[in-house]
């Protein structure tokens, strides 16, 4: 096993490789995690046939499992330019 600060997995992960290596670092705050979580998702699933068309979110900490859905008229908007 391998220790590392972030991980991408499933069928849409290949397509955000590179979204996550130029903007994940250390020391994101719980809000900014969420925001390039759902903007990650998002970039997935615009090309990933088998994503569907919402993020579900979950954030597990000592007080629980806080869980979010975002719909896709809600998704965010993420410039590819």
């Amino acid at each position: 096993m391998v220790r590392q600060a972030v991980a991408v997995g499933g069928s849409g992960s290949t397509y955000i490789y590179g979204f996550m290596d130029s903007n994940y670092r250390p020391g994101l705050s719980r809000q900014q995690c969420l925001d390039l979580t759902a903007s990650a998702l998002t970039l997935a699933m615009e090309r990933d046939g088998s994503s569907g068309g919402v993020v579900r979110l979950a954030t597990i900490s000592e007080e629980g499992v806080e869980r979010r859905v975002i719909l896709g008229n809600q998704l965010p908007k993420v410039c590819t330019c």
